[in-house]
C-alpha cells in the first residue's frame, strides 16, 4: 500500500495536461486518498489574461514582473498559452493568501514575515518554468516540452518517452523524438525521469537576474518528497548550497510552497476531496525518509486543512 501510494501521488502531482494529442475518453477516478491515474485530454488551456494576472500577484508581494528577463517572460507566456500550469499556480497563491490571513488572525505570534510571503508567492507562481525545457533550449524545444508536458494524466509512468510520442502525438512521432534529441535529451528515458528534469530545469532557468533570488530555491525544490534535489541544493543540514541572499536554508516558505503544489494537483487533477487530499499530503510526509515526523510540514498541513475547512470565515476575517 505505501508503495502504490507513493507512486500514485506522485503520478498525480506531475501527470501533465493537454489539448493537442490523440483524444481518449475519459474514465472514472475513484478516490480515497489514493487516486487512480487516468489519461485526459478534456482540460482547456490557459488564456492569456491568467498570464496578465500574475502582475498584480508579483505586485502584491513587492515584485515587477516586467523586470524579469525577456526569456522568462517568454516561457511563462508559453506555459499560459500551452499548458494548465499558470493557472495552477494562480490558484495555489490564492491557497496561500488565505493561509497567510488565517496566521494573522490565530497565529499572529506566528505569522509570516514579508520575505517568507514574497518567497511562497514568488516561489509558487515560477516552479513549474522547467516545464518549458531546459535552460538553453530555443524556441522550438521550449515549444516541444511544454507540450509534452500538456499531456494529462498518461497511463504509467514507466512509459519511455518515445512510446509516449508514439501514442499522444502519433501523426509525427518520430519527428518529435528527433527533436527531442536534438535537446541533448534521450528519448529512451521513461516519463517519470523526464517530469524529474523540470526542477532543475526550473533552477537552471530562474538563477541570476530575473526573479528575486530569495525565492529561487523554493520553486527549484517543490519535488524534494520526490527526492528530486536538483544540483544538491538542500544539505543534509538543510542548508543550502548555493547562495540565496538573505534566505540560506530550506524553512517553512519552501515547505508550503510544496504543499499548496501537492494539494492543488489532488484536487484538479486527482478529483480528490479535500479530506482526501490532506490525508494524502499527511501519507506523503509519513513515508519519507528525511522529512517523516517534520514539524514544520505537518503544522502546515493541520493549518491548511483548517484554513480550507472555514473559507468564509477567513475571508470575513480579513476584512
Amino acid at each position: 500500500m505505501v508503495g502504490d501510494a507513493w507512486a500514485t501521488f506522485a503520478s498525480i502531482e506531475e501527470a501533465p495536461r493537454n489539448g493537442r494529442a490523440t483524444p481518449e475518453p475519459l474514465r472514472p477516478i475513484a478516490c480515497s486518498g489514493l487516486v487512480s491515474i487516468v489519461h485526459d485530454l478534456g482540460g482547456t488551456m490557459a488564456p492569456t489574461s491568467s498570464f496578465d494576472r500574475l502582475r498584480s500577484i508579483c505586485a502584491d508581494v513587492g515584485f515587477d514582473l516586467e523586470r524579469s528577463r525577456p526569456s522568462i517572460l517568454g516561457r511563462m507566456r508559453l506555459l499560459a498559452e500551452t499548458t494548465e500550469t499558470v493557472n495552477d499556480c494562480e490558484r495555489a497563491v490564492r491557497i496561500a493568501n488565505k493561509v497567510f490571513r488565517y496566521y494573522e488572525v490565530s497565529k499572529p505570534l506566528k505569522r509570516f514575515t514579508a520575505l517568507e510571503r514574497r518567497i511562497v508567492v514568488i516561489g509558487t507562481i515560477f516552479s513549474d518554468i522547467g516545464k518549458s525545457g531546459p535552460a538553453g533550449a530555443a524556441l522550438d524545444g521550449q515549444q516541444l516540452v511544454a507540450e509534452m508536458f500538456a499531456v494529462e494524466r498518461v497511463m504509467d509512468e514507466r512509459t519511455s518517452v518515445a512510446r509516449f510520442f508514439d501514442v499522444y502525438f502519433r501523426a509525427d512521432a518520430a519527428h518529435r523524438a528527433r527533436r527531442f534529441r536534438a535537446l541533448g535529451l534521450d528519448a529512451g528515458m521513461t516519463m517519470r525521469e523526464f517530469w524529474n528534469l523540470h526542477s532543475a530545469w526550473t533552477l537552471h532557468v530562474l538563477q541570476g537576474d530575473g526573479v528575486p533570488m530569495e525565492a529561487v530555491p523554493a520553486a527549484a525544490t517543490h519535488h524534494i518528497l520526490e527526492n528530486v534535489n536538483p544540483d544538491s541544493l538542500i544539505a543534509e543540514d538543510g542548508r543550502f548550497t548555493k547562495y540565496f541572499g538573505k534566505h540560506a536554508s530550506f524553512e517553512r516558505p519552501e515547505k508550503l510552497v510544496i504543499l499548496l503544489d501537492k494539494y492543488d494537483a489532488a484536487l484538479r487533477r486527482g478529483r480528490c476531496t479535500h479530506d482526501q487530499a490532506i490525508a494524502s499530503l499527511r501519507e506523503v510526509i509519513a513515508i519519507n525518509h528525511r522529512f517523516c515526523g517534520d514539524h514544520g510540514f505537518l503544522e502546515l498541513i493541520e493549518d491548511l486543512d483548517e484554513v480550507m475547512k472555514l473559507p468564509e470565515v477567513l475571508e470575513a476575517a480579513a476584512l
